[in-house]
């Protein structure tokens, strides 16, 4: 008897725990997340040189010597090529948590080792514009992550054109992004 008066109990604890947390959202200042680093951290530590690490996996070379292919040919080298894709695809997470700023409060123009000067936003109007636009940006992380999983599954195939081609499209998902946030608006002489 006392042990089906446990389980009532306990069943009747897990339930009302269940209930309680599926029905409450944490805000931001609740979030059970520690946003250390920014998006522009993240961007520079994670994103871009995971990004980079697939598109230099692949290609054409041609110097002095010749020209030839670049691909990952020793299971050493797909594993290093798939590093990156996970960490690509994960990394997508992290741009989505609540409460995350898009750069340090002292923080100037983001300057992009292939921007020029100018060409990107200050970090306080591109946290203005993620923040007035929540769903697109979360809708653009998800397109990433969609993206990079692509390559991932392409790595995992080991399937060296579809990573080719896969790093074509992952660099308009990012231009993508980084048109709605990141630039200036264009005027009719930018176009």
């Amino acid at each position: 008897m006392r042990s089906a008066w446990i389980c009532v109990l306990g069943g009747s604890l897990a339930l009302t725990i269940a209930c309680r947390a599926t029905a409450v959202t944490p805000a931001a200042e609740d979030s059970p997340y520690r946003t250390t680093s920014t998006v522009r951290d993240i961007m520079q530590s994670v994103v871009a040189p995971s990004a980079q690490g697939l598109w230099d996996s692949v290609g054409t070379i041609s110097d002095a010597r010749g020209t030839f292919n670049l691909e990952p040919r020793t299971d050493a080298e797909w594993a290093a090529v798939r590093r990156h894709a996970v960490a690509l695809v994960e990394s997508t997470n992290l741009l989505v948590i609540p409460g995350r700023h898009v750069a340090h409060a002292t923080a100037d123009t983001l300057k992009a080792e292939d921007a020029e000067p100018g060409s990107e936003l200050h970090p306080a109007e591109i946290e203005k514009r993620v923040a007035a636009n929540w769903p697109a940006w979360v809708a653009m992380a998800h397109t990433l992550h969609d993206s990079a999983t692509t390559m991932l599954d392409a790595v995992d195939k080991k399937d060296v054109a579809s990573l080719e081609s896969r790093g074509s499209d992952l660099d308009g998902v990012c231009e993508s992004c980084h048109l709605v946030f990141w630039y200036p608006p264009r005027t009719k002489s930018d176009k």
